[in-house]
């Protein structure tokens, strides 16, 4: 499984512009520790400067392509391991919402705490699903993408 952030593409142009792509205007923070940052996939430690920005995930168009706030580094970041589960999000509950090709979506889960790599095996055992979003509880924003590797 490949595992992904916010597009590097994304965080240079919204770095350099000063905004986002939905016209919001990059308001630079001081991290009080913990936000969940999906430019590396690491929580923040008290101090980072980061920003909140509005970020929509799925690249194809439609009723699922939705548009929510992301927590980000206010400058480059080491690139997240492509392969492997995110370490800082393996002990979370998440919401795990699969999408088929053309963006329709599937049965999703509710994952608890550590369980998170077992279901997502589990729902790409299923050849309709093309990419995972693992999503927060609670808020319901948008954490990273799972897609097969390949």
């Amino acid at each position: 499984m490949r595992y992904e952030a916010v597009p590097v593409s994304a965080l240079d142009r919204i770095r350099c512009n000063g905004y986002d792509d939905f016209g919001n205007t990059v308001v630079p923070r001081v991290s009080e520790g913990g936000e969940p940052l999906r430019c590396c996939l690491t929580v923040a430690g008290a101090g980072e400067r980061i920003a909140l920005v509005a970020h929509r995930p799925m690249t194809a168009g439609g009723p699922y392509a939705e548009v929510g706030p992301v927590f980000v580094h206010l400058s480059a970041c080491p690139a997240p391991a492509a392969g492997s589960f995110p370490i800082d999000y393996r002990d979370r509950r998440a919401v795990l919402r699969p999408y088929t090709a053309d963006g329709q979506m599937l049965d999703g889960v509710v994952a608890d705490p550590g369980t998170s790599e077992i279901e997502l095996k589990r729902l790409f055992e299923d050849p309709a699903v093309d990419s995972v979003q693992v999503r927060n509880v609670v808020a319901g924003c948008w954490n990273f993408t799972v897609r097969r590797q390949g």
